[in-house]
This record gives structure tokens, sequence and C-alpha cells, in this order.
């Protein structure tokens, strides 16, 4: 018994000697941050946490590339990273500006690449209090991680002032070199080798935690400049769409871009299924607005869904509405640009009416009866919806339902108000 014993011990050393076993306290969690911060690489983090509290992983490590992004979202990472019950380490790779700050800050331990840099934390937009909040925020995050909180505020609040560090009326942002004798850097690390070193790390096992599609998507979409410039792109196409026949690539693309910018919104946490479902009901009553005589109660109403659904969906406030408003102005321009040059250009003259309707042509102009109803035509020219039906040997203005109608289709009139003819076509 006793020399299965001594055999027993001698085969668990040649296993840990040999790296067949590892222990789990040897495993380390590298959480990689860039880009926008949003609800996306709030995902990711609260994920990678998981993960690693489940491995029983000896350290979390977050590396941190970024300009900034949504304080609701960096509050939550700062609190889940305060919460923690793994040692967290930030690695500052080239910059933590703004929300990044917030992050780093949050960590137990905080490492900069010699070329790193953190601060510049002044909320958009700048009113007092904004400042204030997230001065309290960063504030109170210094102190619970026992480093100097006067710096971390002065990062978000210009009239801060730091002898020999910071002049007021300028934000703080510290180098590599300043957070190292400031306290706010507690290794200089140009590699991860150096990183594990001062960690005083041999042997590990390094899980790497990246945003997966969908917070990837999240990341992008809600990023305020490109979700404007997705739904500008989205409703100009829509708007091509609708001066063409049929239904192809513009309304496709159209469609798929503001689809992508909502879900992505909703990934993100940023707009609700209330906007997605404002969205699609503005759309359908837009659908029956066009099918419809005049601009009426079905107009009016899709147009107000649809810009209430583009508001939630840029986050609301002030800085929703300048998107909104600068969407529509440039929106205007372009219409009224397409209106002026698009008549002339090759394929507008191949998909527009060229014929001018002269009597000499054939064409008439005679006072219509309901005697019209019923009777078949052949289409002359392309209807979109307005065009050219010859019923009977004589050619007439007619109108579809809103449906295209190409040339040469059999026609029937369905009904006749005042001197507008509608026909459809005969299946």
């Amino acid at each position: 018994m006793k020399k299965l014993f001594i055999l027993f011990i001698l085969f668990l050393s040649i296993l840990i000697e040999s790296n067949i076993y590892c222990d789990p306290n040897d495993t380390v969690y590298v959480i990689h941050i860039s880009g926008m911060i949003n609800e996306g690489v709030y995902s990711l983090v609260r994920r990678g946490i998981s993960r690693a509290i489940e491995d029983r992983a000896k350290y979390i490590v977050v590396e941190i590339e970024t300009f900034g992004g949504l304080v609701d979202s960096a509050v939550k990472i700062r609190d889940a990273l305060l919460d923690c019950p793994i040692p967290t380490v930030a690695y500052v790779k080239n910059r933590a500006w703004s929300a990044g700050a917030l992050i780093a800050i949050a960590c137990e331990k905080i490492a900069f690449t010699e070329s790193g840099s953190m601060g510049a934390a002044e909320p958009r937009p700048m009113e007092e209090k904004n400042v204030s909040a997230l001065r309290a925020e960063f504030s109170a995050t210094a102190e619970r991680r026992r480093r100097n909180p006067q710096i971390a505020e002065a990062m978000v609040d210009q009239s801060v002032e730091i002898k020999d560090l910071k002049p007021r009326g300028k934000l703080l942002t510290l180098t590599a070199s300043q957070a190292k004798k400031y306290g706010y850097a507690d290794f200089i690390a140009n590699t991860y080798e150096e990183l594990w070193k001062a960690l005083r790390i041999e042997k590990l096992k390094v899980v790497n935690e990246h945003l997966n599609w969908s917070e990837r998507l999240s990341q992008i979409t809600s990023d305020p400049t490109y979700s404007f410039l997705f739904l500008l792109g989205g409703l100009l196409l829509l708007f091509v769409e609708l001066q063409i026949p049929g239904f192809g690539i513009p309304g496709i693309l159209g469609i798929t871009l503001i689809v992508l910018t909502f879900v992505g919104n909703y990934l993100a946490g940023l707009a609700g299924i209330e906007a997605i479902l404002l969205l699609i009901g503005g759309i359908i009553l837009l659908l029956i607005e066009l099918h419809t005589p005049g601009f009426g109660i079905p107009g009016i109403t899709g147009v107000t869904a649809l810009f209430i659904s583009l508001y939630m969906v840029l986050g609301g406030g002030i800085n929703a509405l300048r998107s909104i408003i600068l969407a529509s102005i440039l929106m205007l321009g372009i219409i009224i640009l397409f209106i002026r040059y698009l008549p002339e250009s090759f394929v507008w003259k191949r998909i527009a009416l060229k014929e001018a309707t002269r009597t000499e042509a054939g064409y008439t102009v005679v006072t219509i009866g309901q005697d019209l109803v019923g009777k078949e035509g052949i289409s002359v020219t392309l209807l979109r919806p307005s065009g050219i039906v010859e019923i009977e040997n004589r050619r007439y203005d007619c109108l579809t339902e809103g449906e295209y109608i190409p040339p040469g289709t059999r026609v029937i009139v369905t009904r006749v108000v005042g001197n507008k003819i509608f026909v459809r076509k005969i299946s």
C-alpha cells in the first residue's frame, strides 16, 4: 500500500512538471476592448468575467484600445469590474480615453505600454449636470482602488487644477510615465511577456475573449456617425426605388441598411422592441398611403412613427434631434438634385416616358365617361404609375393603383374619377 502511494505521488509530480496537468489558478483571461464603448462591449466584459469565474482564473486582463464611447455602458462595465471576485488588470495598449479611462481606473492594477495614454473624459454634451455626475463616478472609482481621486476628476472637469500636472481650463490626459509617477500605472509593459513577468506569472494558460458577431454589429451600427450614415443611405435608396418600376437592388439595399441599423442598436441596448415596431408600423402605413389618392392620415401617421423610431434608435435627446434634422436637410437636398438632374441621365431615359402626347401621334383629349369601365386595352408606354394606354384604337392618359406596368401589357379599366382613368394589369 505504501509503495502504491509513493508511485501515485511520483506520477502526479511528473504530470505537473510536464504541464499535462494545469492548475486552474494558472489561467488568465484577456478581454480585448477596442473601438467604441457600448452595450456590445459591456456584453463582452460580462461574458468574459463569467467564464473566468467558472474557470477559477488567476487574473482578468482587460486590454483597452479606445477613444471612448457611451457613458452608460462604461458605467456598467465599471460596476462589473469593481464587483469581480478575480483580480483585474487594465492593459492600456495605446489609449484609454474618455469612457476607456473609467474602465481602466476600475481595475485593481493598471499596466501601460510606453506609448499609452489615459484621460480626456469630458462628457458630451458638456452640460454641468453631466460633468458633475461623471466626475463623481471617476472620483469614487479612484477612491475604491486607492488612487488619487483628484487626478481622476481632472480627466473629466476642466476646472480642476493640479499643481505641476494640470492647469485650470484643460482636461487631463496622462502619459505612461506620468501615470507611473502619480500612481495610475503599476507597470510599464510593452509586451504580454513583460506583463506576465511583472505579475510574476511563469506558467499560464491564456484565454482570449473578443467581440462576437452580434456584439461587433452592435458596436458598428450604434456608433452615432455610422447610424446616421446607414439611415440616410437606406432612406435615399428607398427614394430611388420608388422612382423606378418593380422592386430591385436599391430597395433591397435600402431596407438592409435600415434593418441593420435598428437590429444593431437593439442588440446594443440603445433601442427597444418598441422602436422596431414603430419602424415596421410606419413602413406599413406609408405603403398603404402609396396605394390611396392624396396624402392623408396613413401617410402622416407613418411619417410620425418613422421619426419617433429614428429618435429612439439614435439615443434620444438633443443629439438625436440634430441628427434627424441634418438627415432631413441632406435628404431634401439630394432629392432636389435627383429631380433636377436625374431626368437628364441615361438611366432615367431608359425608364421614363420619352414621347410627347401630341395629337399628330394619335393622342386625343376627350370627355371621359363611365362607359370605359370594364374595357380592355394595351399599355403603350410604361405606367409608373401614369402612362399611355390604347383602348379601342384611342390613346388615353391612365393611372395604375400603384403598381408598375411595362409597355405591351393587357390592362382593364377599373374606375374613372373625373378625367382620371385607373387601370390594372390583366393576369
